[in-house]
Order: structure tokens, then C-alpha cells, then sequence
């Protein structure tokens, strides 16, 4: 593979981990700053989409996010309108969850083999026929919990191949000095969609029905395959190891233990989501026993997280391609404990809503625009060979947030909620 630089939009260092670290900022496919004029911010914010093959990637991804938001509200509302049984809610969405722990490094395998734009079209063609005959089913009166939880299992299934695919194909799209726009891109589409979709779906299922609705996200995942088909063929960057996909899976491993900057940055993706994360799941807490607003103040809590992550995804975006952001990364994760310090303080002593619902923005802000600066850091300095595999296992991660819900609450239970996000908040200052 190629050392030095050039203007293609790959490229990864010789002599292993030592000379990455040396070299981070010098190897890769992008052109110097002088050579890459920034312009005004809003057409800095959004020059990744002046390559074509990423504007059609992040289109299609638009459109496939939405139909994957507004199809996991439609199956959540009507199993339990099917059947108004909380236990059978839970079975069909766990259904999810299984196939997606299970598949998740095999995933990555398989984008490091394969050409990357066939396992998202294929993803998404079998989402949209899945999608219509759940419709089909819905309209025949023939429908069952069943139907629902088997689409549940394929889509967790199928997630653990596109989603690393979607990501690992950025490298080999745009340049490398555009690596962190495109990354901030991509999480401004997931904020996007995540606040959106769910709010056109319910007006949409009440006018037109559940089964439109389905119909409705078959011809959004269908599009979105349309739209991606008109980008080339990246294959794979590196030649085949010979090995099974266990023994890629331990290639993978061993390449963490020798390159330290990728497994530091996976390390505090960890740390982010087991410590950090959670807040969205205990925001109930916050509700109830401490503003008393209720479910609509929950509402506008969570929304304006929200709110927050829309703006830290098009902060980093409008970003400038500056040095030192490792140092960065690390001080925004400071000062994000420091907020959420600041938050559970008012939460104890003055409990006004209004100024929750400001620092609940800058929450999302903050945890957003690291969330982008890390995966734009990763997908920069990984080797190429390896990406795939190493998106698959920052994907897993997120299966850990469970992990870190669970002492919050435990703390709140003896101590307050404000007291045990607090706790939390503190490890993370130090971990930073």
C-alpha cells in the first residue's frame, strides 16, 4: 500500500504502529490546507457534499435513516395495538438485539472483503421488501406479532453489514481532509431523521394507515438503493488474508494491540457510551421526582438533546481541518462531564425547568460534535485494510450502554438522581 501523499482519497502509512503514530498527520490522500481553500462556513459546513459519490451515499442514507426511524415507531405502536401486551412489545423489539450482538464482527469481515456499495444496496433492497410485505400482511388482516418480530430479528440481522459499510466506504470517497466534514455529515442526518421521522410517522399512520405507512418505507429504502447505485465500485483495499472469518476477526484484535491511537480512541467511544450516553434513558427520572413536569416535560427534554446533537453535528462540520484534535477530543470530554456536573447541581438545589431544557442543549451539542470528531479520528487513522472490522467493533460498544444505565440507577435509588449522574460525570472528567 502507498505511503506519502497524494490528492486520492486513500491512503495509510508504512511500518506499522509507531510510524501511524508518527506520521498521523502527514500520511493519507488529502491535499495540504493551501492546497484546500475552506471558504465561508456554510459552504464549508457542507463541502463534503460537493463530491458527488458522497452526495448520493448521504442522500441515500437520508432517505434509508428516515424510512428506519419511521418503520421502528409503526412496529413499536402497532404490536402493542395488536396485541396490548407490554410483554410482547419487549419480545419483538429484543428480537433486534440478538442477531445484532451476534453478527457484528462477522459484519465488519465481510465489509473488509466485499465491494462496500453492494452490501449497502443489498441491505437496503432487503429492507424495502420486507418492508411491503409487512404492508401486504397488514392490509390482508393477516398480520400476527409473529411477522413483526421476524422483521424485527432480519433488520438485526441485516444492520450489523450495512452500517459499517456505510461508514468504512467515507475514506474511499472524499479526501482525507474532508474525512471529519463527512463524519459530521453523517451524524447531522442521524440527528436529523431521529427527530423528525418519528413526528411525520404518527400524523401519517392516523391519516393513512399502518400499511401505507410500511408501503411508504419500502419506496424510501427502494430510492435510497436507486440513489446509491449511481456511485462506483470501491472494492477492497487489501488482499485477502486466507483465513476464516474467525481468523479475520483475530486480525482484527491483533491489530488493535499494536496500533494504540485506534484502540485509545475506541476506549473513550467505550467510556462515552456507558458513562455518558445513559442520560437520555434516565431523563424520566429528571421528570417525575425532580422538575414534576411530567411526560411532556420529558418531551421537551429529550428534544432538546435533540436540538443539541443537530448543532454539534454542524458545528464540527463548519469545522476547519486544525491540528491537535486528539487534545481536543480529550478536553471536550472535560468539559462534557462539567456540563452534566453543572446540570445535576441545579437539578438538587435550583430545579428550574427553563434552565434545564438550555443545558439539555448543550448536552446534545457536546456529546454530538464528540461523537463526530471520534469517528472522523478513527475512520482517518485506521489502516484501510482493518476499517471495516474496527467500525464493526465501535458499533458493538453501544451494546455496553446498558451496562452504564444500570449503576446510574442504582445510586439514583439510594442517593437521588442528580447524585448518581453526577458520580458518573466525575469518572468521566477523570477518565478525559
Amino acid at each position: 500500500m502507498a505511503t506519502g501523499q497524494s490528492d486520492r482519497p486513500e491512503g495509510v502509512p508504512a511500518g506499522g504502529a509507531a510510524a501511524a503514530v508518527e506520521t498521523r498527520q502527514g500520511w493519507g490522500g488529502a491535499p495540504s490546507e493551501s492546497m484546500a481553500p475552506e471558504g465561508p462556513w456554510l459552504r464549508r459546513t457542507f463541502r463534503s457534499l460537493g463530491t458527488p459519490e458522497f452526495r448520493f451515499l448521504w442522500v441515500g442514507s437520508l432517505l434509508a435513516m428516515s424510512a428506519m426511524q419511521m418503520e421502528t415507531f409503526a412496529r413499536g405502536y402497532f404490536v402493542y395495538d395488536l396485541t396490548g401486551d407490554p410483554v410482547i412489545l419487549g419480545i419483538v423489539s429484543a428480537a433486534g438485539g440478538v442477531p445484532g450482538l451476534a453478527l457484528s464482527l462477522f459484519g465488519g469481515v465481510f465489509v473488509d472483503r466485499l465491494e462496500k456499495k453492494r452490501i449497502i444496496q443489498v441491505s437496503q433492497l432487503i429492507f424495502a421488501a420486507a418492508s411491503v410485505i409487512i404492508g401486504l400482511l397488514i392490509l390482508s388482516g393477516d398480520i400476527t406479532w409473529i411477522h413483526l418480530a421476524l422483521w424485527s430479528f432480519l433488520h438485526g440481522a441485516v444492520m450489523p453489514f450495512m452500517m459499517p459499510a456505510r461508514m468504512a466506504i467515507v475514506p474511499q470517497i472524499v479526501p482525507r481532509h474532508l474525512i471529519m466534514n463527512a463524519a459530521a455529515l453523517n451524524s447531522l442526518a442521524i440527528s436529523v431523521t431521529t427527530m423528525a421521522a418519528p413526528a411525520i410517522a404518527g400524523p401519517f399512520a392516523d391519516q393513512l394507515g399502518i400499511d401505507t405507512l410500511y408501503f411508504a418505507v419500502g419506496g424510501m429504502y427502494f430510492t435510497a438503493m436507486l440513489v446509491t447505485s449511481l456511485m462506483g465500485q470501491h472494492h477492497p483495499v487489501a488482499q485477502p488474508s486466507g483465513r476464516s472469518p474467525f481468523g479475520d476477526i483475530i486480525l482484527a484484535f491483533q491489530y488493535l494491540k499494536r496500533d494504540t491511537v485506534i484502540m485509545l480512541l475506541l476506549l473513550m467511544g467505550v467510556v462515552q457510551v456507558m458513562m455518558m450516553a445513559p442520560i437520555r434513558f434516565v431523563m424520566p427520572l429528571f421528570a417525575e421526582d425532580v422538575f414534576n413536569v411530567g411526560p411532556d416535560g420529558l418531551g421537551y427534554l429529550l428534544a432538546m438533546i435533540g436540538v443539541g446533537s443537530m448543532g454539534g453535528a454542524i458545528v464540527v462540520a463548519g469545522m476547519k481541518r486544525a491540528g491537535h484534535r486528539g487534545r481536543l477530543l480529550a478536553a471536550s470530554g472535560v468539559v462534557s462531564g462539567l456540563v452534566i456536573v453543572g446540570f445535576s447541581a441545579l437539578s438538587e438545589y435550583i430545579p428550574v425547568f427553563w434552565a434545564a431544557l438550555a443545558i439539555m442543549v448543550l448536552v446534545g451539542l457536546i456529546q454530538s460534535a464528540r461523537m463526530a470528531l471520534q469517528n472522523s479520528l478513527t475512520l482517518e487513522y485506521v489502516d484501510p485494510g482493518y476499517r471495516g472490522r474496527i467500525m464493526s467493533i465501535q458499533g458493538l460498544t453501544w451494546g455496553l450502554m446498558p451496562i452504564g444505565v444500570l449503576p446510574m440507577t442504582i445510586i439514583a435509588d439510594h442517593w437521588g438522581a442528580p447524585a448518581g449522574l453526577a458520580i458518573l460525570a466525575l469518572g468521566f472528567i477523570v477518565i478525559s
